[in-house]
């Protein structure tokens, strides 16, 4: 019984460490966002609201993708995406039509899981800055 409380422990411990591992990125804030696709970029400070703002990192912070992929990014149809906070980059997001994206902290390319829509709404955002 002692050996199976010890791994018990020793378990929980290593998950508490490790952190489970759950491929879900690092939560940012922001107060605005720059962003482009293809060779256009939009800067947002002062022309997107606050609630589009909010909006945008709510669907960055619940990005959660299946792991690691050796596809590469369709960069003619990647958005980008400079979150800022506090004049500093809070987050940085580049991310194809097809999920595959990467982050400001990695230079490997990840799959985004399928019921995250943060491409058509970064999309839809950007044709909305476009047109001002």
């Amino acid at each position: 019984m002692k050996k199976l409380l010890l791994m018990f422990i020793l378990l929980f411990a290593f998950l508490v460490v490790s952190g489970c591992n759950n491929n879900s990125v690092n939560q940012i804030k922001a107060d605005y966002f720059d962003i482009g696709f293809g060779q256009s970029v939009y800067e947002g400070y002062n022309k997107v609201d606050e609630e589009t703002v909010q909006t945008l990192v709510k669907a960055y912070n619940q990005i959660e993708y299946r792991g690691q992929t050796n596809q590469q990014i369709n960069y003619e149809k990647a958005i980008t995406i400079k979150f800022i906070y506090n004049d500093q980059i809070s987050g940085f997001l580049v991310i194809d039509d097809k999920g595959v994206f990467h982050l400001r902290d990695s230079s490997k390319n990840y799959q985004i899981e399928p019921n995250n829509n943060i491409y058509e709404q970064a999309m839809e955002i950007y044709n909305d800055l476009k047109k001002q």
